[in-house]
């Protein structure tokens, strides 16, 4: 964001007189509530947050504790070009750094702990598996220049699979690229080449490396989401915990579209509050972690199949119904199978030996070698050693995170299927990966394990058309806009906290007439050094004058239109 633009804009007319309903108090709602107070000027008291969980977080989670085991369902890679996240971060308190923001607080663990993968791919239980040579065939390199300059109003319903050759599914650009993002290759191109383009500068020839990704200093838990949710509540803002939207009523008012009554379902049973055209409502249509369910140690996490009732989902579902506007859910919803993968958390206390082992191999201590990829695991395991990841983690407590990208298949040491296996199973088909076979006994004595399974958790990534995710404010709506991983956001991408945050942004300048400039899309390969470098990736050659020619003409050698290059191409 220019600091030119960092002004802090005129209220809007009759910003006083106006009352905010944030549904969901995930990252997209808390970001809401805090640029309706401190950027468009509504007072905090107007504001309230309406949360079906008992805390808010959404899939920014933490749970447990040392002696029973800590168990957030997930973790996020962050990047410096987030900068609608930096910019709310900027705004809010540290809870752990007396004196400063969450954003000074961010940027100095990442300066004394950078994250640097020497270690990024594993097989052969344990040994390294080299990140060298041509990253992919000449063939999909020249697919993945050729996606790249593709409108992606030619890419509706196309699978990474129908795009790129077999081959691809086993070379090593992929696996790298696969697992920082986790896509699967019935996954959307569409989705994929956003990836490509939104964050160039981080999967080119150093895409091993994972250099230019970030951590806060904690869990996003304790390190942004509570922050942010004390900082609110000084505000005034109003929290409803324990409190479902069943419903959301639209109605046509003299060619506008207006939001006129909310349903709201609390201990008490169910309420309906009506609303007036200056009622402004801001909806989270999905959740990554809907119908999750968590198991233990001793216990198995059981897939949740149920479609009568998937939250806000199902709300979606009966907006998306009445009118086309709102989406269409079922390009998402459909196909459990393929959208779900599990997640675990292992507690390992008072034994140092997979903490020291893992350390000596990886060259990396604690949090600072980023995701590990086991590329022989039948699960598809990614690895995540962590170091302090809790405020009140114990010295002699070390935590180790995974998730399995396929949960249907029997692992190369449990011979069952992730969906079927307790907490320590999991546990040691990762430490059998790991080369601790031998130790798994001793290690698993002292471990608490928590196992999550997330039937959606990439069904933001399945196949689409750019009309299946409605608009952050739908056509003709005057007081309802849409935040999160499922609306349609130009060049971005899905499944970043900073998607939540930016949505946010545009719901709120947008629904308020905040006169304020909207932080710009990062745009990497503008960069001619980000350029060349994927270019050399792609095609095993160093960017000339022809290959600049080739970028500005169409897979077949004819001119491309403007819409054709790659940055606008991603504008869909």
């Amino acid at each position: 964001m220019r600091n030119y633009d960092r002004i802090n804009a005129q209220p809007p007319e009759g910003i006083n007189e106006k009352r905010a309903h944030i549904l969901g108090g995930g990252i997209a709602g808390l970001a809401a509530a805090a640029f309706l107070v401190d950027d468009a000027h509504m007072p905090g008291t107007n504001v309230t947050v309406y949360e079906a969980s008992g805390t808010t977080g959404g899939a920014m989670d933490s749970a447990g504790d040392a002696e029973t085991g800590y168990k957030p369902r997930g973790h996020r890679e962050l990047h410096a070009s987030h900068e609608c996240l930096w910019y709310l971060c900027g705004k809010v308190p540290s809870i752990h750094t007396p004196g400063a923001t969450v954003l000074e607080e961010t940027y100095d663990v990442n300066v004394r702990e950078p994250i640097r993968s020497n270690f990024r791919l594993m097989a052969r239980q344990g040994e390294r598996h080299e990140v060298s040579g041509p990253l992919t065939s000449a063939e999909d390199g020249r697919k993945m220049l050729d996606l790249w300059l593709t409108p992606e109003e030619d890419l509706d319903g196309i699978t990474l699979g129908d795009w790129f050759s077999p081959e691809f599914f086993n070379s090593v650009y992929w696996l790298c690229w696969s697992t920082m993002f986790a896509f699967w290759p019935y996954h959307s191109v569409m989705e994929a080449r956003r990836y490509m383009l939104r964050y160039a500068d981080l999967t080119g020839s150093n895409v091993g490396a994972l250099e230019g990704i970030l951590h806060p200093k904690y869990n996003e838990y304790h390190s942004f989401t509570l922050p942010l949710h004390k900082w609110l509540e000084s505000q005034g803002v109003t929290f409803r915990t324990s409190t479902s939207v069943p419903d959301i009523a639209v109605s046509e008012q003299g060619g506008e579209t207006v939001a006129t009554g909310v349903t709201l379902r609390d201990t008490g049973g169910e309420h309906r509050l009506q609303l007036t055209r200056d009622d402004l409502v801001f909806f989270t249509n999905g959740s990554m972690v809907q119908n999750a369910t968590q198991a233990d140690t001793t216990t198995v996490a059981t897939l949740n199949r149920d479609t009568a009732d998937r939250g806000v989902f199902t709300v979606w579902e009966k907006l998306a119904a009445r009118d086309p506007r709102f989406g269409n859910p079922a390009a998402f919803l459909s196909d459990v199978d393929k959208t779900n993968f599990y997640t675990f958390m292992a507690t390992i206390t008072g034994d140092r030996t997979f903490h020291d082992h893992m350390e000596a191999k990886t060259g990396s201590k604690g949090s600072t070698g980023g995701m590990l990829s086991v590329v022989d695991s039948n699960w598809k395991l990614n690895l995540l050693p962590l170091g302090k990841y809790h405020p009140d983690q114990p010295a002699d407590v070390y935590v180790l995170h995974g998730y399995a990208q396929l949960s249907g298949v029997p692992g190369n040491h449990i011979k069952k299927p992730m969906s079927e296996c307790t907490g320590a199973e999991v546990l040691a088909e990762a430490l059998y990966h790991c080369g601790l076979k031998d130790k798994t006994a001793g290690i698993l004595e002292h471990s608490k394990v928590h196992t999550a399974a997330l039937p959606y958790i990439t069904s933001q990534f399945m196949p689409r058309k750019i009309s299946d995710r409605p608009k952050v404010i739908p056509d003709g709506c005057v007081n309802l806009a849409f935040l999160g991983q499922y609306v349609e956001l130009p060049e971005d991408v899905v499944f970043t906290v900073e998607t939540s945050v930016r949505t946010a942004m545009m719901a709120v300048w947008g629904l308020t007439d905040l006169e304020k400039p909207m932080v710009p899309m990062p745009q990497p390969y503008y960069d001619v050094r980000v350029l060349a470098d994927n270019v050399k990736m792609m095609t095993g050659t160093d960017i000339t004058a022809d290959t600049l020619h080739t970028l500005v003409k169409g897979g077949s050698g004819r001119e491309a239109t403007a819409s054709e290059a790659p940055a606008s191409a991603a504008t869909g």
